[in-house]
């Protein structure tokens, strides 16, 4: 049996592919996966660790927002206070 045009086509076109240049394309492509792998693994632990400092910073900040509300309404009472007994020590004189 003869063999059909597809067959002829393929055959001659595997013929021209040189494995020694399929090898290196494929040694190529292993190597450039672990790098991407690596790299991977990489920015995971970063985003990791980015996130616990980012949890940490928060609790801070929020730590250092409640401490300068409270501030604020220290002074307003201070202040309040202080115009009350200013107002009150100009009437007496």
């Amino acid at each position: 049996m003869e063999p059909t045009a597809s067959q002829v086509f393929c055959g001659r076109v595997l013929g021209m592919v040189n494995t020694e240049d399929i090898n290196a394309i494929i040694l190529a492509q292993k190597n450039m996966l672990d790098r991407f792998e690596k790299t991977n693994e990489m920015l995971l632990n970063f985003n990791n660790l980015s996130s616990v400092r980012m949890q940490q910073m928060n609790e801070r900040f929020l730590h250092h927002t409640k401490m300068l509300v409270e501030m604020k309404k220290d002074l307003d009472s201070i202040f309040r206070r202080i115009r009350w007994a200013k107002g009150r020590w100009s009437r007496e004189w």
